[in-house]
């Protein structure tokens, strides 16, 4: 029985570990094609509005754990500013980190999909600043 049950176990990180490969792979090919399309030029200010006000919607979904109150707050407060000139690089980083942690440990779409949202309003600073420049 206790050898079933090792087996059992080993299956387990062995699954636990392609997940989480899988979940890598799948955020860095997104995050590849995101940036290139802002390298591109194909997030425009207007789209930004929109990504802005839907990542605003989806905060409002947020429920503890994985997420602190805190970092909860800090999303909103990120986004309330509305208008992608007031947010910063870094602040879109941290907001990406912690939705991504959070895709992490749950698997929730909604995390997913504002993961993206905000690696698209990411890649649209750093492009247009690199064009202004």
């Amino acid at each position: 029985m206790e050898a079933v049950e090792r087996r059992f176990d080993e299956f387990d990180r062995k699954l636990a570990s392609f997940a989480d490969s899988v979940r890598s792979a799948v955020v860095a090919m997104n995050s590849a094609v995101i940036e290139f399309l802002g390298l591109k030029g194909l997030i425009t200010q207007g789209e930004t509005s929109f990504l802005i006000r839907e990542v605003m919607r989806m905060s409002q979904a947020i429920r503890s754990n994985p997420i602190s109150k805190e970092e909860a707050e800090f999303i909103r407060a990120v986004f309330a500013k509305g208008d992608i000139d007031k947010i910063t690089v870094e602040e879109l980083e941290k907001v990406a980190e912690i939705v991504k942690r959070w895709w992490y440990e749950e698997g929730s779409e909604l995390a997913y999909k504002m993961f993206l949202y905000v690696w698209m309003l990411r890649a649209y600073k750093l492009f247009s600043q690199q064009e202004k420049r």
